[in-house]
């Protein structure tokens, strides 16, 4: 397969119920392109590079820690096709009982973070492999972690970005209620990243 328009007819092993089925549909649609153009698989991401190996399924969207086990796997039958059309992004929920003080606090914790990966990368990387306590390898936080875009914001791009995804959950899952920009709106709390940071909310 040379592009997403190979998929067609294709079976494809995914997670169903989550980002990464949100990121197939996407990259279907970029070759104009629906589910109901290939047959999805549901398995769990372990489930994916043995179902390839065994050709239970043509091709698999699944989380960049099985990239490199499926290229063990599969060898020279192994391809990828990048795709730049979906930025999945890491969502701070707080609960009601969470105070501004707290939420805050944590948000300057990353802010520090953030700002330590900046200043010494190699470091960093160091960190979150101690921290994985072995379920991450060197090898892979040394390739992915640079892949990465650190930083804690709220912008309009992230208001459309949830808005578009919670329309799709809605249609694919059979949803109930509202989730459009409005409402998603409503539960945005921009008071403690202000707080922590104030050039990082742009949303209004």
């Amino acid at each position: 397969m040379t592009g997403f328009d190979d998929l067609k007819g294709r079976r494809i092993g995914v997670p169903q119920g989550t980002d990464v089925e949100y990121a197939l549909s996407r990259m279907l649609a970029s070759a104009r392109l629906t589910t109901a153009d290939v047959t999805v698989v549901n398995l769990a991401p372990n489930q994916i590079t043995p179902a390839l190996a065994r050709g239970d399924v043509d091709a698999g969207v699944t989380f960049p820690s099985f990239y490199d086990p499926t290229r063990d796997t599969l060898a020279n039958r192994y391809a990828e096709l990048p795709f730049t059309g979906y930025t999945a992004r890491t969502l701070l929920v707080a609960g009601p009982e969470a105070s501004e003080e707290t939420t805050t606090a944590v948000l300057r914790a990353l802010r520090k973070a953030q700002q330590g990966i900046a200043a010494d990368p190699p470091t960093a990387r160091k960190a979150v492999l101690a921290q994985s306590k072995g379920a991450l390898q060197a090898d892979y936080v040394d390739s992915f972690q640079p892949r990465h875009a650190y930083g804690a914001t709220l912008t309009p791009e992230l208001l459309d970005d949830l808005a578009q995804e919670a329309a799709w959950a809605k249609t694919a899952q059979n949803l109930p209620g509202s989730a459009d920009r409005t409402v998603l709106l409503k539960h945005l709390n921009p008071a403690p990243l202000t707080a922590a940071d104030p050039t990082a909310v742009t949303i209004r």
